[in-house]
């Protein structure tokens, strides 16, 4: 694959993207879950003084790192080996939702990222458990906007899957992926699993698989109007 940072013809149609020297397209639509697991929690208090306003800017900082499967970015080299994990207050309506932003930054911090923003009570409920060592180690599941490469776009659940950050429509940085939080539990110390990809032994996983790829579509239209207001939210 092509680096990031160097303009490329980026085409998209039909739930595909084709980027200009990657012989591999790109699918979305999967409809199955990214999992994620943070630990080292850790409670940062805060105020940002925005518009002549003072708001809390309290946050949960974590390292995060895939459940099973990898992490990417289209068009560029390598994978995410962990993801700085921040969890937010959800700025605005509490509707019940809980979102995740995954992405990229470039320069002296980079690397990859997760942003979860969270009700007032989800985020403070966490405060609290981290504080008092009750909760140690994070775990959640969500649908996203990630790409996978097309031959694993019909993937059984179970079975590992490369995602992928996108590219902006330019070509040169890696796009942004938004997320609905379908799970989101912690807990004091990591109980061990043993892990398995066959299918039978996770009726629930793949049960859930198999409704997100159902209502994929619909959440990625609510998801867009949500970090709409959002974006509109934090200016």
């Amino acid at each position: 694959m092509g680096e990031t940072g160097v303009m490329r013809r980026v085409a998209m149609a039909q739930g595909l993207m084709t980027i200009e020297g990657v012989a591999a397209r790109f699918a979305q639509g999967l409809g199955r879950h990214l999992r994620l697991s943070a630990e080292n929690l850790q409670v940062v208090g805060g105020f940002a003084s925005r518009e002549g306003r003072i708001e809390d800017a309290a946050r949960i900082l974590g390292r995060a790192s895939l459940s099973g499967d990898s992490l990417h970015r289209a068009g560029a080299a390598g994978e995410a080996k962990d993801l700085a994990l921040t969890v937010r207050r959800f700025p605005g309506s509490e509707d019940g939702r809980i979102l995740l932003l995954l992405g990229f930054r470039e320069g002296e911090e980079s690397g990859f990222f997760a942003e979860v923003y969270a009700p007032s009570a989800v985020f403070e409920a966490l405060r609290q458990d981290i504080l008092s060592s009750a909760a140690q180690t994070l775990s959640l599941s969500a649908t996203t906007s990630l790409w996978v490469r097309e031959s694993e776009r019909e993937a059984v659940p179970g079975m590992p899957v490369a995602w992928h950050l996108g590219l902006e429509p330019d070509g040169r940085k890696s796009a942004p992926a938004r997320g609905l939080v379908e799970t989101l539990d912690w807990r004091a110390a990591t109980a061990p699993t043993a892990p398995s990809n066959d299918e039978a032994e996770h009726p629930v996983d793949a049960a859930a698989d198999q409704l997100g790829r159902i209502n994929w579509s619909l959440k990625q239209i609510a998801l867009v109007l949500v970090f709409l207001l959002l974006v509109v939210a934090l200016k």
